[in-house]
């Protein structure tokens, strides 16, 4: 035979569950802003990790093709996403990639085929990736080069950037806001890019004539 629950023990259960109920919201509504938070910084992580492997990429096929690949920045004015393109040139020098051809491309506007957040170029330095012209042009060598002058990018005077390295910090942006942490990335003056911490970005501004290293 089997006991049958009387309406003062139901009662108890229905109030757990809802207790339970209550207790699942609250601890729910806690962790979906770090979830959120955690999303951000992938997405941002993902940009990084795509500049540097397309600095990587453009260095080898460089010295392998004994041509000059040339990367040119979307994003420098801050408002809008970033973006980049791979141009191989026809010839060594770097002016020869506007006859050459695009060999990757990336984006992260907000409709990307990554399906991530937005990211945006928040801070860059040294100034002169402000012109339009002075896209990152990777030489044979391995030297990193402003693509419309061929000379090194402007050096800052007594700080911990090197001569003729570039710094570029990525964002999460919505509605003009930068959400979570930025990253950013250093492209050497040798061709190396890495993820860096904490570069004084208002120090590194150069004269944004170019220079030498």
């Amino acid at each position: 035979m089997t006991r049958q629950r009387n309406p003062r023990e139901r009662g108890s259960t229905l109030l757990e569950l809802l207790v339970g109920l209550a207790i699942l919201s609250v601890l729910a509504g806690l962790a979906i802003p770090g979830v959120m938070s955690l999303w951000r910084s992938y997405n941002v992580r993902s940009a990084a990790d795509d500049v540097i492997q397309a600095v990587d990429y453009a260095r080898t096929q460089a010295q392998a093709n004994r041509r000059a690949y040339v990367i040119t920045l979307g994003g420098i004015a801050n408002t809008v996403a970033l973006a980049f393109d791979v141009w191989q040139g026809t010839g060594t020098g770097c002016s020869s990639w506007i006859g050459g051809q695009k060999v990757r491309s990336i984006n992260y506007n907000p409709n990307n085929p990554k399906n991530v957040g937005s990211v945006q170029i928040s801070q860059f330095a040294p100034v002169d990736l402000a012109t339009a012209t002075a896209h990152i042009c990777i030489k044979p060598d391995g030297r990193v080069l402003r693509a419309d002058l061929s000379l090194p990018f402007s050096p800052p005077g007594g700080s911990t950037l090197g001569a003729g390295d570039v710094v570029i910090e990525l964002a999460r942006v919505e509605g003009g806001l930068v959400l979570g942490n930025p990253i950013q990335v250093q492209i050497g003056y040798n061709g190396t890019a890495r993820i860096v911490v904490n570069r004084p970005i208002d120090q590194l501004a150069g004269s944004g004539a170019g220079g030498n290293p």
